[in-house]
C-alpha cells in the first residue's frame, strides 16, 4: 500500500533529519506501544474507531492517552495526523515499514522466512544471523506462517531462496519416481 510507504518514509525523514532532537528508537518504541494499545484496549477501540465521535473528541482523547503514556510531541503529532486522516489502523504496518527502510538505508536486505508454525524471536534472530553471514550483509527477515508446509523453513532474500521444507522434499521424492 502506497500510504504505508509514504507515512513510513516521512517519519524516517523527520526523525533522521539533521538537528532532529528525537531519537528514532524511542519514538518507534512509543508508537509501537500506542499501536498495540490501540488494537488491544477496548476503550481505545471505542474512541478511535467510533464514527460518531468527531475529530475534536478524538484529538482530545489522544491528548489524554498521550499524557498517560508520556508520549513525545513528535509521536503525538504523528498519531494525530493518522487520526485526522482515518489511518490509525495502519500504524502497525507503518512501523514495520520503518524498520525495513532503516535496514535498507544501512545497506542491509529484507527477506522473508516462511514456516509451518510461528517461530520464536530467538529462532528468527538465529536464522537472520546465519543468512547475514552467508550473504555478507545485514538481513532482516519478516516472518510468515504457512501451515501447508508441514514442517521446515523457506527463506527468501532478494532472488535467493533457501527451501528446507518437508513439502518440497516430498515433492522431490515424488518427482524422482515419475
Amino acid at each position: 500500500m502506497k500510504a504505508i510507504r509514504l507515512y513510513s518514509q516521512v517519519l524516517v525523514d523527520v526523525l533522521s533529519a539533521p538537528g532532529s532532537k528525537f531519537s528514532m528508537e524511542s519514538v518507534i518504541k512509543e508508537l509501537d506501544a500506542f499501536s498495540k494499545l490501540a488494537v488491544e484496549s477496548p476503550l481505545m477501540i471505542k474512541v478511535f474507531d467510533n464514527p460518531v465521535l468527531g475529530d475534536d473528541e478524538k484529538q482530545g482523547a489522544l491528548k489524554l492517552f498521550s499524557q498517560k503514556m508520556n508520549l513525545s510531541p513528535i509521536s503525538e503529532k504523528f498519531i494525530s495526523m493518522l487520526i485526522k486522516r482515518n489511518r490509525l489502523g495502519i500504524l502497525g504496518s507503518i512501523l514495520a515499514e520503518v524498520e525495513s527502510i532503516q535496514v535498507q538505508k544501512s545497506g542491509g536486505l529484507i527477506g522473508e522466512v516462511v514456516s509451518a508454525i510461528p517461530l520464536d524471536a530467538g529462532t528468527v534472530n538465529s536464522i537472520e544471523m546465519a543468512i547475514s553471514k552467508k550473504m555478507n550483509k545485514k538481513v532482516h527477515l519478516k516472518e510468515k506462517v504457512d501451515p501447508s508446509l508441514i514442517a521446515g523453513l523457506r527463506v527468501t532474500v532478494g532472488e535467493k531462496t533457501y527451501d528446507g521444507t518437508v513439502r518440497t522434499k516430498l515433492n522431490k521424492v515424488k518427482d524422482s519416481f515419475q
